[in-house]
This record gives C-alpha cells, structure tokens and sequence, in this order.
C-alpha cells in the first residue's frame, strides 16, 4: 500500500432519528412485517501471539487483553467475531490487502498512520526494554558495540523512527541485528547464546523474563502507544472505529469494567475481580431517605478518587520512566545530554559536567549553561547548526565545536543527537552526547606540522641537489672535453701509459656526469619542475639511433642486441629527448645485467599508443625484489661486495618520466630467465 496515502479520520453517529413519533411507528412496522431479520456483522480480527496481551494456544484458542476486549465489544454490538491467526508479519500483510477488519496490538506511530486506520482510544502505552544473555552486563546503549542483537521483524521498537535500528545509527553504534518472527525467539535466541542482547516491550518482558535465561537491563526507550488498527478503505472501518471507541470510553468510565479487570488479570498477573463491598439488606431504608445526597457525594468521590489513581498512575510511570533513563545515561562512558525543547530545560550526565571539570549538581540545568560554555567563534555556528535540525532542513546533528573547561583552557567536543517529536511532528527533545577530542584534533596539529616541515625539507632538498648538479657539470664538462683533446694527441703524442690513464680520467668523469645529470633529472621529478614537451618525431629512427649508440658495450660483453621494429610504426608527438632517455636507460640496464645471450628491443602500435620492449637473457629478477625496481636510490645487488655498478636511479626516472608523458613502464622478469621492460606511452602526448 503507498505511503503516499493519508489516514482518514471516521466519524459517525450513534443513532438517527426521524421526524414525528407516528413516522417512527410506521417505519417500526414496516421494517417488523416486510424486511427480513438482518444477519449478524462478521469482523475479521488478525491476532498473533504475543502473551499476554494476545495469546493463542496449541488448540488455537484465542485470548489475553486485546480478545477480552474485542469479545466484549462484539457481544455488546452484536458483531460475529472471526479470528484470523497468523505471525505479526503475516497479519500486518493480511491488514494491507484488507483480508481482515481489525488488528490487534498495533503501536501508534506517525509512519503507520499513513497507511492504517486506527481507534482514538488508547489501549496501553507501552515502550522498548534490552535484556542480555546471563552474565553480560549492559548499562547503556554505546555499550551494544559489536553485539548480536536479537529483535522482532517488523516491530516498531526495531525498525519504527525512535526503535533500535534508527537509535543506533544515529549514534553510531555498530552491531549486528538477528531477526526473529515474535518476542519469544528473542528470548529463545537470548538463552540459547545466539544472540547477546535483544529488545523486547516492557509488558512481554515482565510477564515472561523469569521464564527465560534472560537478564533486564536499564535501557528503556521509544514509549508508544497501543490501539487497533484498520484497513484504510475497509468499507467496515468508519463503523468498527467509531464503536469501538465508544465502548473503549465506557469500559475506561468504570473502574470494575473488563477493561480494568483484564489488566489486573493479564497485565499485572492478579487474576480475579476486583472486591465488591456490599450492603447489609437493613441499610437500605436509611440509605433511600438520603439518597440524592449520597448519590451525588458518591459520584464527586468517585470521581476525585479516579481522577487522582489515574495521576498518581501517570506520575509513578513517568518517574520510573525517569529514574530508568537516569541511569542510562549515567552508565554511559560519553558525556550526555537531554533538552527539553519546550522549557529549556537539560539534563546533564556527570560525565558531561567532568569533561568540562565540573560536578554536575554545580551547573544549571538550562540550555544557556550549554551555550555560556562554548567558545564564542563557535556559539553562531552551533546556534545555526540547532535551528536547521529543529526546522528540519538538516537530518542530522553532528558538529564540532570548543568548550571552555572549568581551568580557563577550551577543549574540542564532537557532539551527536537524535529529535524526539511529538505526534503532530512538534520537536520536544533533543537527546546527544559529547566526546572530548582535544587529544585528536592536537595529534592532527604535531601530524599536520611535522607534514609540512617534512615538505619543506624535502623542497630544500631538492633544491639543493638541483644547484649542486648544476654547478659540478660545468667543470666535468671541461674534464671530459680535455681530456678528449689529449686522447686525439692535438696537444702533441702520448706515451702508452698516459693514454691509458686519460682514458680512465675520461670514463670516471663521464660516469660522474650521468649520475649527476640522473640526480638532476629525479630531483626536478620529485620538485614537479621537470617539463616535458610534445612535438613530432620519427620514433624508429631514435630507436635505431640508441641502439647503434649501445652497441658498442653490448659487443664488447660478447652480446648480440637485435632491433625489431613493426612496419606501421612511425611519427608519433612526444618529448623526443624523454623517450630516448628511457630506452638507453633500459638497453643500459639489460646489457649490464646480461652477460651471455642477447638483447633484444622492439617497438609496435596498439591502438592510441606505441610500445617498446626491451628483453634480455640475463640474471632475471625475484618476485620479492620487484617492488625494489623503482624506487629511487634502491638497488637490488646492495653492500660492499656489490657486482654491479650504478646510482638505482635509472628505472625511477623511466617510470617517472613515462607517467609525465600519459604512458606507463612494466616489467616481468625471473631469476635466471632474463626480463621484460615494456613502456606504453600515447601517440599523440
């Protein structure tokens, strides 16, 4: 049934009349001699059981407080009742179809009344309670934390706004919910260890608690009332309500009632009538003689005594009420609060008030204590923040804020908090709590700090290894230049040995300039100062080039380095400089580390991107060392008896240079079996 739909409100009434005696006759007459008798109604009742306001036995007998009451209705009315029995589940879809007439202990709620009809009278105001398994103590409900948590399906203490899934969503308490078709496989789920909590109504778990391994705790919550509900568009709805609300009244009118009776006997597990005092015979000449004085005396007592048992009832029911929700919120390890919207009044936790380093009986239990306390860059904030979720253009309250502690220093507070409306929709409370997150917001500082200054050391760094790459090239430069001119004997002839000992200055110097233009190359990468450009090139001509100029040490190892470039491949708009860059890197790398088989690189479209592999048949890497490949300064062969030589920059700045052209580099590789660099980069960068 739509949600869209609205409750009707029926109304009707007792009676019609006509306009004469002598018509009235007439029509009696009529109707005695030419109508039929008319058959009596059959209402269709959906029960379920739920002792002991409903309960069916294994004879599927129908009884407990709801079936006296509708018993008494029908026979007063004349009505044929029909039970219709089924689980809560079962008969609340019967009640949406409109297979039954009425329903039977249904809590009054503002999302229900958009789909049912209900009665006006109140039957029983009931609320939800949390039992545990034997042995678990549970004072608060921060405390279900990762519980299994029995409830019935379709409850509205489960799935109803102010029921057990909605308070633990809206305080952020994360458990598991174990659904059962009825409160006694709660209980059942309880004693058997399948579940650590459950929640039950108060009137099943006082009845039925000693039966179970089960233990109560003080967490209350969600009081709701009970009626009878109806099919919206029943065509027996507008009657069943308005009779039944009229007999409801009568039955609340008298205190020896069955209504009064069935609470006694079903509720309160007194069964019996209340005592009767009656007359001696003897008294009753007296008692005639003043009769109209005593009736009229006896009607105001009656009257006075009823009226001060019903508040003397209330008031006991809200003190409970308050003293059960006292110690909830006492047993909570955050700091809470309550707010009564309409009088500003709030209750405050005692770990509310020492948070701030207050006693709580110090503070006034008002909303501006709440207020005089929060720092006042943050009070506009907070006092915006109250409105939008009073006025309900926000669904949730949840804010941080500082609070000044009774030592004069603020203190950062994360605050939550759920609405409590009235059934118009009218907010009256607003229940949240408090944690102190001072410690976290000043770990979030010492970490945001230290953050920065270890950015700042590393620009610093970077820096400084960029001006000091740049100030030893120029002097290397005119090493290697020189020392080329004397090699070329244009300075005049060399003997054997200074030829020799050039050639080394020449290598050690050329050494140096790659590492140091390998530094420059990573420092800018790491100082996002590094730019690459995008124009037009051939790519098989530079990769022809780079081989012929890695040629020569792959020969001089015994090597064979074969090119292997597809027909198709041709111009491309990349960095032409970056691209060789990272295939002599790679052809550099195999041939070091390959000392017998070959070399091979190659290069082929695959759609929008060429690549270009570089396999070797040489020592191969381990799976463990992999993830080493990339980083900077990392090298697999570490120590002082290290085989290999070189700075472990070379693959860090392939990898960085082919993401700063769109591409990326991959590599497969096996101790003993070689491996296989391929680099993916687009065609038009």
């Amino acid at each position: 049934m739509s949600g869209s739909r609205r409750r009707q409100r029926w109304s009707g009434g007792r009676g019609w009349t006509v306009a004469s005696r002598s018509s009235w006759l007439v029509f009696l007459l009529v109707s005695l001699f030419c109508v039929p008798v008319a058959a009596q109604l059959t209402v269709r009742v959906g029960v379920y059981d739920n002792p002991p306001k409903v309960a069916i036995d294994e004879a599927a007998t129908v009884s407990g407080l709801y079936p006296a009451l509708i018993e008494h209705i029908a026979a007063e009315e004349g009505w044929v009742i029909e039970y219709v029995s089924g689980t809560w589940t079962e008969s609340m879809a019967r009640l949406d179809r409109g297979e039954i007439d009425v329903m039977v202990d249904v809590a009054y709620t503002a999302p229900r009344q958009e789909l049912y009809a209900f009665n006006e009278e109140t039957v029983l105001v009931n609320w939800g309670t949390v039992y545990t398994r034997p042995g678990l103590k549970i004072f608060s409900l921060p405390e279900l934390e990762d519980l299994r948590v029995a409830v019935m399906r379709g409850s509205t203490h489960t799935v109803d706004p102010g029921g057990i899934i909605d308070l633990a969503e809206r305080f952020g308490i994360r458990c598991t919910f174990v659904e059962r078709d009825d409160y006694t496989e709660v209980f059942q789920a309880l004693a058997s260890g399948e579940a650590d909590a459950g929640v039950v109504n108060r009137v099943f778990g006082l009845t039925f608690e000693k039966q179970f391994a089960v233990e109560r705790t003080p967490i209350v919550f969600n009081p709701i009332e009970l009626r009878f509900a109806l099919p919206l568009d029943g065509p027996l709805t507008p009657l069943l309500v308005d009779r039944i609300d009229h007999r409801l009244a009568e039955l609340k009118e008298d205190p020896d009632s069955i209504y009064y009776q069935g609470l006694e006997e079903h509720l309160l597990l007194t069964p019996g009538r209340l005592t009767v005092i009656r007359w001696p015979p003897w008294l009753l000449p007296g008692l005639l003689a003043g009769g109209a004085i005593i009736a009229v005396l006896f009607v105001a007592v009656l009257m006075v005594r009823r009226e001060a048992r019903r508040r003397a009832r209330a008031e006991e029911a809200h003190r409970r009420s308050e003293e059960r929700f006292k110690l909830a919120m006492r047993g909570a390890t955050d700091g809470l609060w309550d707010w009564n919207v309409r009088t500003g009044e709030v209750y405050y936790s005692s770990r509310w008030a020492s948070m701030l380093g207050y006693d709580v009986d110090e503070l006034e239990p008002t909303i501006e204590t709440f207020r005089d306390l929060i720092h006042p860059d943050d009070l506009e904030r907070v006092r915006a923040n109250e409105y939008d979720y009073l006025s309900g253009s926000i669904d949730k309250y949840q804010i941080e804020f500082r609070m000044r502690h009774r030592n004069g220093k603020y203190i950062d507070i994360f605050s939550r908090a759920f609405l409590v409306r009235d059934d118009r929709g009218t907010p009256v409370r607003i229940v949240g709590t408090h944690v102190d997150i001072t410690d976290r917001k000043q770990a979030a500082l010492e970490l945001q700090g230290a953050k920065e200054k270890a950015e700042a050391a590393d620009r610093l760094k970077s820096a400084f290894l960029a001006t000091m790459s740049h100030e030893l090239r120029t002097p290397l430069n005119s090493i290697i230049g020189f020392t080329g001119i004397l090699l070329q004997e244009l300075a005049g002839p060399l003997t054997a040995e200074q030829a020799k000992q050039l050639g080394m200055v020449q290598t050690s110097a050329r050494h140096l300039l790659d590492l140091i233009n390998d530094v420059l190359d990573i420092s800018k990468i790491e100082a996002d100062q590094l730019e690459v450009v995008s124009e037009p090139f051939d790519l098989p001509a530079v990769i022809r080039e780079t081989a012929n100029a890695a040629r020569p040490p792959a020969e001089a190892r015994g090597l064979v380095l074969q090119v292997d470039i597809a027909t198709d491949v041709g111009v491309i708009r990349s960095d032409r400089r970056r691209v060789r860059q990272i295939v002599m890197n790679l052809l550099s790398n195999a041939i070091k580390f390959t000392e017998i088989g070959s070399v091979r690189i190659g290069c082929i479209e695959d759609g929008e991107n060429v690549v270009i592999t570089v396999e070797d048949t040489g020592i191969g890497i381990s799976k463990e060392d992999l993830p080493k490949l990339f980083v900077p300064f990392q090298q697999i062969d570490t120590g002082l008896t290290r085989k290999y030589e070189g700075t472990g920059l070379g693959l860090s700045i392939c990898r960085r240079l082919s993401e700063k052209m769109g591409g990326r580099i991959d590599v497969e590789s096996e101790p003993g079996r070689g491996s296989l660099f391929t680099v993916r980069i687009p065609k038009e960068g």
